[in-house]
C-alpha cells in the first residue's frame, strides 16, 4: 500500500544521507519515475533515451555526503540531493540559464520519487532536507533544471522559472526542461 498509513499504525518516513550502497536504488528510482510520471510529459522516446544518461549518475554526490534517501519501512521511494557541479548526466548540451554577477550557486539534481509514492508529501520531504542542507552549509539560493512534469512541484515549493533548457539526445531527440532557482530567506534576525 503506498499511503504512508497502514490501517493501524503509520508507516514512517526517514530521510537520511545516501552510501554507496543506495546507488542500485537511486537508478531504480529515477528510471520509475522518469516512466511513470515524466513520460506524459516529454514521451516515452525522449524518456527512454534520457534514462541511460540519468543512469550515469554522479556518485561523487554519494561520497559528498549530499544525497539524500527517503524510506519507508526501510524501502527506498525518493532520493534527491545537491552540488557545486551541474549534473554529469547534463553535460556541455544542457546549461542553466546565467545567475547574476556569475555566481557559482548549488545544483539541485537527482530529486525522483517512485511513481506509486507521489502525492504522499514524500517530495516535499526530501526538498525540506535538501534546502535545510543547503542553508546549514551557508548557501543563499540553488539552482536545478527540473523535468516539465516536476516544474509544477518546485514552484509550489518557492522556485522561481528562469527559462528553459535543452539538450541533445540520441536520435535526435530533444530533452526540454526547466532552469528554477530559489532564495533561501535569511536567518539572520534584527536586534529589537
Amino acid at each position: 500500500m503506498p499511503a504512508t498509513q497502514s490501517s493501524s499504525t503509520a508507516a514512517v518516513l526517514r530521510v537520511r544521507r545516501a552510501n554507496p550502497t543506495d546507488l542500485t536504488d537511486v537508478r531504480r528510482l529515477q528510471a520509475a519515475s522518469l516512466r511513470g510520471f515524466a513520460r506524459r510529459v516529454h514521451g516515452e522516446e525522449v524518456i527512454e533515451s534520457l534514462i541511460p544518461r540519468i543512469g550515469t549518475f554522479d556518485a561523487e554526490l554519494v561520497s559528498d555526503g549530499t544525497f539524500f534517501i527517503a524510506e519507508i519501512e526501510g524501502e527506498a521511494v525518493a532520493c534527491g540531493g545537491w552540488s557545486m557541479r551541474e549534473p554529469s548526466y547534463m553535460g556541455s548540451e544542457i546549461e542553466l540559464p546565467t545567475t547574476a554577477g556569475g555566481v557559482d550557486v548549488p545544483h539541485v539534481h537527482g530529486v525522483f520519487v517512485h511513481p506509486l509514492f507521489i502525492r504522499y508529501g514524500i517530495g516535499s520531504a526530501l526538498l525540506e532536507r535538501i534546502d535545510a542542507d543547503l542553508r546549514t552549509q551557508g548557501f543563499a539560493r540553488a539552482r536545478v533544471a527540473a523535468t516539465l512534469a516536476a516544474e509544477g512541484f518546485f514552484a509550489e515549493r518557492g522556485w522561481r522559472r528562469q527559462g528553459a533548457v535543452f539538450g541533445a539526445l540520441d536520435g535526435g531527440l530533444i530533452f526540454v526542461a526547466m532552469g528554477m532557482e530559489k532564495r533561501f530567506a535569511s536567518d539572520l534576525r534584527l536586534a529589537a
